[in-house]
């Protein structure tokens, strides 16, 4: 064989061998990975969305001057640079950064994404993160007009930041949702209708948004090939579905790849061989009516004991200890909190009910937040206050949450279990529902006061929980809301 024959023949064996190593190697890259939620999401205005549907999903159609990585770490995104001197942050933006349009994405475009954040008129749900900025709550307390948030595109590729003090979440916070870029001509020529419809979306994160059907719910996004980032997908696109005939976890490996599931499926999925992480990010309280004074509302605090129904709290629910769930890293347990005591509480509510009309309790209703589960432990507990303190409270079930917690806040509610959801680590922000309560500040004070006119009443934890099946590598779920960022996952 000549030796030209032989260098031939070898070249075409290197290349066989680099196709089928390289084709074998990213062919994930082509695959297509199927995502379940639990409830179909109403917007995907970045500025707007709130609920874990919503965010889930616009923090991956969408990239703000930072982001987080795989790791949880916080690294450059739209921007390649900053600086931070006197209470000034300086942002350097990538020449490559552009819109799924191919348009440049500029400074401009977070210049107007965050005054629109602070806007009063917008109602942002998370506005409150960016109270550091000059003028910020000014804005949003309608006493300053938003021109006046510190806030300047300098040009195309810089944009300045002034504090009116330190915030140490800040950077973080410039990596969620409400810091992602708004294209301005494109939200005018939207009409309305902005994050509405697929549409009316503009991308330029690691996916774009090329399918959202309501009907039949359906929402589609593909590698967008116009990113140039820190974290192109490293698969072709993610489907995203909300099916009502199907649990969850019976379509986990027959029909998706991934899902939030319910505490109560947990165990099914890990006997499927699916992988799941869960993040204590919820607190169920119990809320007794201001319209009993404060001896009754002692007394059924004093004849409260965990033991009385942690036997019916279901999988994802754990025992709670204090108003805050772990994501927010506090610990407060047993703070502020009366300890068991069902004598003196038999005691005080005899006497009071001696002093009512009829000589007994009132009829009474405990409407709860339903949520598969939590009936069985509200039962629980209303039937250990039935027995021990002759006090007969009826359970109701209620499907609306805002509306639950708009009957609380006026206190037409004799009594309520519902959850408080962490949508993050922000102290500030979780507390908000406390906020008419108490003034305190630190976590300790704070619970100390919500706690101490006996209305509220710390029950229990809840998970929220993420499951996948075994073919998915790289897969990360935030501390916060079970953020996942799908352009990491690799599908084998």
């Amino acid at each position: 064989m000549s030796n030209i024959k032989k260098i031939l023949i070898a070249f075409l064996c290197f290349t066989l061998l680099v196709g089928l190593f390289c084709g074998c190697g990213e062919k994930y890259k082509e695959s297509i990975i199927y995502f379940e939620l639990l409830t179909q999401p109403k917007t995907l205005d970045p500025q707007i969305a709130s609920t874990d549907s919503e965010l889930i999903i616009a923090r991956n159609i969408y990239e703000g001057l930072l982001r987080e990585n795989n790791n949880g770490e916080i690294v450059c995104g739209v921007s390649e640079s900053y600086t931070y001197e006197n209470l000034t942050y300086t942002f350097t933006l990538r020449d490559d950064a552009v819109w799924s349009n191919g348009e440049k994405v500029t400074a401009y475009d977070f210049e107007f994404a965050l005054r629109r954040a602070i806007d009063p008129k917008i109602n942002a749900p998370f506005a409150s993160r960016l109270f550091a900025i000059q003028n910020a709550e000014a804005i949003a307390n309608g006493s300053a007009d938003v021109s006046a948030l510190g806030v300047k595109a300098v040009d195309d590729a810089t944009l300045t930041i002034s504090m009116s003090r330190e915030d140490n979440d800040f950077l973080k916070t410039l990596t969620t949702s409400i810091c992602m870029p708004c294209n301005e001509e494109f939200y005018d020529d939207s009409i309305g209708k902005y994050g509405l419809d697929a549409e009316c979306i503009l991308s330029n994160g690691s996916y774009r948004l090329t399918k959202w059907n309501k009907e039949e719910f359906g929402i589609r996004i593909y590698n967008n090939e116009e990113y140039k980032g820190v974290a192109p997908a490293q698969n072709a696109a993610v489907f995203i579905s909300c099916i009502d005939d199907e649990t969850q976890i019976e379509r986990l490996g027959g029909g998706s790849d991934m899902a939030f599931i319910n505490g109560s499926e947990l165990a099914k999925a890990k006997d499927a061989g699916h992988i799941t992480k869960s993040v204590q990010n919820i607190c169920w309280l119990m809320a007794i009516s201001r319209n009993y004074n404060a001896d009754v509302r002692r007394a059924f605090v004093s004849a409260f004991d965990s033991s009385i129904y942690q036997s019916e709290l279901p999988n994802g629910f754990d025992v709670a200890k204090s108003i805050y769930p772990d994501v927010l890293g506090i610990d407060a347990d047993g703070i502020g909190m009366l300890p068991y005591n069902l004598d003196e509480a038999k005691s005080v509510m005899s006497a009071q009910i001696a002093k009512m009309e009829d000589k007994k309790f009132p009829q009474a209703t405990l409407y709860y937040y339903d949520v598969e589960g939590v009936k069985d432990f509200a039962t629980a507990i209303v039937g250990h206050w039935q027995q021990n303190l002759s006090a007969f409270v009826n359970i109701e079930s209620s499907q609306n949450l805002d509306a639950l917690q708009s009957e609380l806040a006026d206190s037409t509610l004799d009594f309520a279990l519902f959850p408080i959801s962490a949508k993050s680590d922000y102290f500030n922000e979780y507390v908000k529902i406390f906020a008419s309560r108490s003034a305190k500040e630190t976590p300790d004070l704070l619970q100390s006061e919500v706690l101490s006119d006996y209305s509220l009443l710390p029950i229990a934890y809840q998970n929220t929980n993420v499951a996948y099946i075994s073919l998915l590598e790289c897969v990360s779920v935030g501390k916060d809301n079970g953020y996942v960022d799908f352009s990491y996952i690799i599908k084998r």
